[in-house]
């Protein structure tokens, strides 16, 4: 299984991908929103987990992309906004 992580914060993304390379995941890993989706054009993917709020493309441009290439791999995301109205 082929997975995506796009997360700016280093630290979380070194932890993300390193839990799931253990567990025996091919991980990719980025930290802007542009560079996930050049990844996202150029690989196919099983799993996608995008942070809402990156650099250069924020987490809801990255999926609208994705959508747009009718690619419907499932997408996870990762947000510290809490409001309802984030929701």
């Amino acid at each position: 299984m082929r997975i995506l992580i796009a997360e700016d914060e280093s630290s979380l993304l070194t932890v993300i991908m390193k839990k799931l390379k253990e567990v025996g995941y091919s991980v990719d890993g980025c930290s802007d929103g542009q560079e996930a989706i050049d990844l996202v054009d150029i690989y196919e993917y099983d799993l996608i987990i995008v942070d809402i709020m990156m650099p250069k493309a924020n987490g809801l441009q990255v999926i609208s992309h994705t959508r747009k290439k009718s690619i419907q791999t499932p997408i996870l995301c990762l947000t510290a906004k809490v409001s309802i109205e984030d929701r």
